[in-house]
Protein backbone atom coordinates (compact mmCIF):
# COMPACT_ATOMS: atom_id res chain seq x y z
CA UNK A 1 0.00 0.00 0.00
CA UNK A 2 2.74 2.42 1.11
CA UNK A 3 4.51 1.83 -2.38
CA UNK A 4 1.54 2.40 -4.20
CA UNK A 5 1.16 5.69 -2.66
CA UNK A 6 4.79 6.49 -3.10
CA UNK A 7 4.35 5.92 -6.60
CA UNK A 8 1.76 7.93 -7.32
CA UNK A 9 2.59 10.84 -5.44
CA UNK A 10 5.82 10.76 -7.88
CA UNK A 11 3.16 10.45 -10.53
CA UNK A 12 1.66 13.96 -9.90
CA UNK A 13 5.25 15.16 -8.54
CA UNK A 14 7.36 15.11 -11.92
CA UNK A 15 4.76 16.81 -14.37
CA UNK A 16 4.25 19.61 -10.95
CA UNK A 17 7.81 20.52 -10.92
CA UNK A 18 7.73 20.58 -15.28
CA UNK A 19 4.84 22.65 -15.64
CA UNK A 20 6.04 25.18 -12.77
CA UNK A 21 9.84 25.32 -14.55
CA UNK A 22 8.13 25.85 -17.88
CA UNK A 23 5.82 28.81 -16.75
CA UNK A 24 8.40 30.45 -15.22
CA UNK A 25 10.71 29.71 -17.85
CA UNK A 26 8.28 31.20 -20.14
CA UNK A 27 8.74 34.85 -17.53
CA UNK A 28 12.31 35.04 -16.57
CA UNK A 29 15.67 33.78 -17.54
CA UNK A 30 16.68 33.20 -13.93
CA UNK A 31 15.74 29.61 -12.96
CA UNK A 32 12.51 30.67 -10.57
CA UNK A 33 11.06 27.63 -10.84
CA UNK A 34 13.22 24.88 -10.12
CA UNK A 35 14.37 27.26 -7.16
CA UNK A 36 10.11 27.33 -5.73
CA UNK A 37 9.67 23.60 -6.08
CA UNK A 38 12.76 22.64 -4.11
CA UNK A 39 12.06 24.80 -1.79
CA UNK A 40 8.70 23.63 -1.24
CA UNK A 41 9.58 20.15 -1.94
CA UNK A 42 12.05 20.96 1.10
CA UNK A 43 9.03 22.33 2.98
CA UNK A 44 7.34 19.18 2.80
CA UNK A 45 9.38 16.34 3.69
CA UNK A 46 10.49 18.69 6.72
CA UNK A 47 6.56 18.11 7.94
CA UNK A 48 6.85 14.49 7.09
CA UNK A 49 9.93 13.92 8.04
CA UNK A 50 9.18 11.48 10.85
CA UNK A 51 5.94 10.11 9.80
CA UNK A 52 4.58 6.85 9.18
CA UNK A 53 1.51 7.63 8.15
CA UNK A 54 0.06 6.61 4.29
CA UNK A 55 0.01 10.41 3.72
CA UNK A 56 3.98 10.76 4.21
CA UNK A 57 4.50 8.01 2.17
CA UNK A 58 2.74 9.88 -0.64
CA UNK A 59 4.02 12.95 0.14
CA UNK A 60 7.72 11.46 -0.13
CA UNK A 61 7.09 10.34 -3.38
CA UNK A 62 5.47 13.46 -4.46
CA UNK A 63 8.75 15.67 -2.70
CA UNK A 64 11.00 13.29 -4.61
CA UNK A 65 9.86 13.45 -7.96
CA UNK A 66 8.64 17.29 -7.40
CA UNK A 67 12.48 18.53 -6.49
CA UNK A 68 15.18 18.09 -8.46
CA UNK A 69 18.92 18.13 -8.13
CA UNK A 70 20.02 17.80 -11.92
CA UNK A 71 18.26 20.61 -12.97
CA UNK A 72 19.41 22.51 -10.83
CA UNK A 73 23.25 21.27 -11.32
CA UNK A 74 22.37 22.21 -14.74
CA UNK A 75 21.60 25.79 -14.26
CA UNK A 76 24.28 26.46 -12.25
CA UNK A 77 26.96 24.64 -14.57
CA UNK A 78 25.29 27.03 -17.18
CA UNK A 79 25.52 30.08 -15.34
CA UNK A 80 29.53 29.14 -14.84
CA UNK A 81 29.34 28.88 -18.64
CA UNK A 82 28.10 31.93 -19.80
CA UNK A 83 30.18 33.79 -17.02
CA UNK A 84 27.51 34.65 -14.95
CA UNK A 85 28.42 34.92 -11.64
CA UNK A 86 26.26 36.65 -9.95
CA UNK A 87 23.09 34.57 -11.06
CA UNK A 88 24.96 31.34 -10.02
CA UNK A 89 25.81 33.09 -6.84
CA UNK A 90 22.10 33.89 -6.34
CA UNK A 91 21.34 30.32 -7.50
CA UNK A 92 23.20 28.20 -5.47
CA UNK A 93 23.05 30.10 -1.98
CA UNK A 94 18.93 30.92 -2.28
CA UNK A 95 18.27 26.98 -3.03
CA UNK A 96 20.42 25.87 0.08
CA UNK A 97 19.56 28.30 2.59
CA UNK A 98 16.08 28.81 1.62
CA UNK A 99 15.83 24.53 1.37
CA UNK A 100 17.70 24.32 4.64
CA UNK A 101 15.44 26.84 5.58
CA UNK A 102 12.28 25.70 4.57
CA UNK A 103 12.73 21.84 5.85
CA UNK A 104 13.45 23.25 9.43
CA UNK A 105 10.11 25.12 9.56
CA UNK A 106 8.92 21.80 8.07
CA UNK A 107 10.21 20.37 10.81
CA UNK A 108 9.11 23.02 13.00
CA UNK A 109 5.39 23.52 12.41
CA UNK A 110 4.91 19.70 13.13
CA UNK A 111 6.57 19.31 16.22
Amino acid sequence: MRLGLFLVGAFIGAPTRYLVDQYFRSYMKFPAGILIVNVLGAFLLGVVATGETNIAFGLMGFCGALTTWSALSLDLFNELSEKNYKAFAVNLLSTYGLGITAAALGIWVTA
